[in-house]
């Protein structure tokens, strides 16, 4: 799983660096604290199978099997993030973000656009799926639904995720997605609240589209456990 961590953030870097945006305060303490270090320790509280298995689980890092499971979901994971940002340029209202010169290099005000909104939902939620492919006991351990603890964590960040895309409130400008400008909260780091930094003082999406990452996010996570199957 930390091979996976280390690779969905190094893709949803680099997808940022190319539309030269970054994720707010708190989406990075999620990303880079809670989500990873939870599900990290989470997942080794997986029970054992009752029988003894007359297989022995892959040793190798560089195995066949290790590397076909991990690039498998890899691939999987990079596609739906294009996917997602293939609709949002593909929506009416959405207008790619033109920086002024020198705003790149202020992170505290890149933040706040549609592009990061979408690779935040899309890639965040990837850290939690991908976990959830890499908790199948196979013939080794013991039924996934055992790991009460891993369970507890997965049904938590799932109605977060879920509840910051279908509607705007105080959750969701907790992270600055989804959010009206007059509903934002003090950063990670800042004791003041700073304005969402666009012309539009807004980062809240139409339904329709919020229904669109929605479907998105679901099938991302089918489509990983089923290859992991």
């Amino acid at each position: 799983y930390m091979i996976m961590y280390g690779q969905v953030e190094t893709l949803n870097q680099i997808v940022n660096a190319y539309f030269a945006v970054s994720f707010s305060e708190w989406c990075w303490v999620f990303m880079d604290g809670l989500w990873v270090v939870t599900m990290a320790f989470s997942l080794p509280f997986a029970n054992r199978a009752k029988k003894l298995s007359n297989e022995r689980p892959p040793s190798g890092l560089l195995g066949a099997y290790t590397m076909a499971s991990t690039l498998g979901v890899l691939a999987i994971n990079f596609a739906f993030l294009c996917i997602g940002l293939g609709a949002l340029f593909h929506q009416d209202w959405f207008q790619c973000r033109k920086w002024s010169k020198g705003a790149v290099s202020n992170v505290t005000i890149i933040g706040d656009n549609y592009e990061s909104t979408v690779i935040f939902i899309v890639t965040g939620a990837q850290y939690v799926t991908s976990a959830m492919a890499f908790n199948f006991g196979f013939k080794h351990r013991a039924p996934w639904l055992t790991n009460w603890r891993f369970i507890f964590f997965i049904i938590a960040y799932a109605v977060i995720h879920f509840d910051i895309i279908l509607q705007p409130s105080s959750l969701s400008c907790f992270f600055r997605v989804n959010c009206e400008g007059d509903d934002i909260i003090r950063g990670a780091t800042s004791a003041e609240r700073k304005e969402i930094q666009n012309s539009w003082h807004t980062t809240v999406m139409p339904e329709s589209f919020r229904h669109i990452l929605v479907v998105l996010v679901i099938t991302n996570a089918i489509a990983i456990m089923a290859w992991e199957r």
